[in-house]
């Protein structure tokens, strides 16, 4: 008797176990927006990122496109990075109208700054990981003249001083100044940064 009701509970187990996992690969499939949230809300965020991967693939959802770049560059996916930040130049102007209206949100302590300027930053540092030739390039052309707090020309001179990478910070440093950005105290922080490396 004891052997049957322990047979019995081993297959109900076994048989819910498995339902278990089939709703979750239909809800995976069906949903990618309702797993990316909650597999964000369990700190699943490498996941996450892939779950939202597929719901721009589904639905062409730009915001999540951006969110699954940001976490592959942030969990140092290069060349997933690298291939998503692609798509989101592909988007064109439907990606720029997206960071006209999106916003990076802050506290008091923190500056605020433009979502395409971090994006573009991470992008240019996902470049340099990569060792792409134009990284320093691409971080100057996507710099605002006005030389804004966060922007991507700053986010790869963090990201080569960091490394100590003198020919870098060099040639970013030229860049920088052939450039002729607005000066200011920011700017001065920057030059004062990269040429700090030489």
């Amino acid at each position: 008797m004891k052997k049957l009701i322990l047979k019995t509970a081993l297959i109900t187990l076994g048989v819910a176990l498995i339902l278990a996992i089939s709703v979750f690969g239909i809800v995976s499939l069906a949903a990618p927006y309702a797993m990316m949230k909650f597999t964000a809300s369990m700190g699943l965020d490498s996941i996450s990122g892939d779950y939202a991967f597929q719901e721009y693939e589904r639905s062409g959802n730009i915001e999540c496109l951006v969110r699954s770049f940001l976490i592959a560059a942030e969990h140092k996916k290069y060349s997933r990075a690298e291939e998503r930040f692609g798509k989101i130049q592909e988007e064109g102007e439907k990606a720029e109208a997206y960071f006209e209206e999106a916003a990076i949100p802050t506290d008091e302590n923190i500056p605020s700054y433009a979502l395409r300027d971090y994006v573009m930053g991470r992008a240019a540092c996902v470049k340099y990981a990569l060792g792409r030739e134009d990284a320093v390039s691409f971080a100057v052309a996507e710099t605002n003249a006005a030389f804004p707090e966060g922007n991507p020309a700053a986010a790869l001179t963090l990201a080569a001083a960091s490394e100590k990478d003198k020919e870098t910070c060099a040639a970013l440093l030229a860049a920088v100044r052939e450039r002729n950005f607005e000066p200011s105290g920011y700017y001065n922080t920057i030059i004062k940064i990269l040429e700090g490396v030489q």
